[in-house]
């Protein structure tokens, strides 16, 4: 009933009139719910949208990489028209620790910000996704939905919308490092079974290390071994990495201080057992 309540409520703070964007109805799962929103116009050869999640108190689903347990969000283009490249980014999530397990994930209300390029600008655009997701409390459940929205150079600004993928646009870490931030070294440790990943990090605050391994990769967390003043070390096992033809990129994901950086690390196949 809460999470009902508060799809009303946002609901009646959206403006019903012709300059609202594409959006569909909320599709509601247990412990929360999931719709596609766009924030308006074709701008700069793309449109903004975004999935957004609205999960109920305590409830969490999970980022591109869920850790040591859960289901990461499967999103893929079905019956879709007019799309050149679809991109979707993931702002930095948190870590959960449930007692068992600790996983890699969102709380609360969440945008996964989605680029989309049309093959031809000047045509409509048909942006159609299937969605397969993991969502928990105290029991898992997936969750799966269904989403369209038809986008069009005509259309008009959201600001609700764009307020919204904005937000978390903003939330996402930037590709490379920079005087307070930077991953230095991914290096094997001698018995090959561990990656030694270090870091500059300015400040006391202690940093945070999220990893997303190739697709088709099940990997565990980076372990902080070490945070000296402007250093860190972690620790990442390498059992479960896997590699391919169509992808042997590490993800790091490195955050403190309320800034966020992403480091693209080519996996050695030497690094696979």
């Amino acid at each position: 009933m809460k999470r009902i309540a508060l799809i009303l409520f946002l609901f009646l703070l959206t403006p019903a009139s012709p300059t609202q964007a594409a959006m569909t109805d909320w599709t509601e799962v247990q412990g929360g719910a999931v719709r596609l929103i766009a924030s308006g116009p074709l701008e700069n050869g793309q449109y903004q949208a975004g999935l957004e999640f609205l999960l109920d108190p305590g409830w969490h689903t999970y980022w591109r990489s869920p850790g040591e347990a859960g289901i990461p969000p499967r999103i893929t283009l079905s019956d879709a028209d007019n799309i050149g490249d679809l991109e979707i980014l993931y702002p930095v999530p948190e870590h959960h620790d449930d007692g068992f397990s600790r996983s890699i994930v969102y709380h609360g209300g969440i945008v996964l910000p989605m680029q989309v390029f049309p093959e031809a600008a000047q045509k409509p655009v048909r942006l159609s996704i299937d969605v397969f997701f993991g969502i928990c409390n105290e029991i898992c459940v997936p969750g799966d939905a269904s989403l369209s929205l038809d986008l069009t150079p005509e259309t008009r600004a959201d600001m609700i919308a764009a307020k919204l993928i904005a937000r978390n646009l903003a939330a996402v870490p930037v590709t490379g490092g920079n005087d307070d931030l930077d991953i230095t070294s991914v290096v094997p440790t001698s018995e090959g079974d561990r990656l030694v990943i270090r870091a500059k990090v300015a400040g006391d605050e202690t940093p945070e290390l999220f990893a997303a391994g190739p697709e088709g990769s099940f990997i565990g967390l980076p372990e902080l071994t070490a945070h000296t003043e402007g250093e860190a070390y972690w620790e990442l096992p390498t059992r479960g990495l896997a590699v391919s033809d169509e992808d042997n990129t590490l993800r790091l994901v490195l955050s403190a201080g309320g800034k966020a950086i992403e480091h693209l690390q080519p996996v050695d196949p030497g690094w696979v057992k």
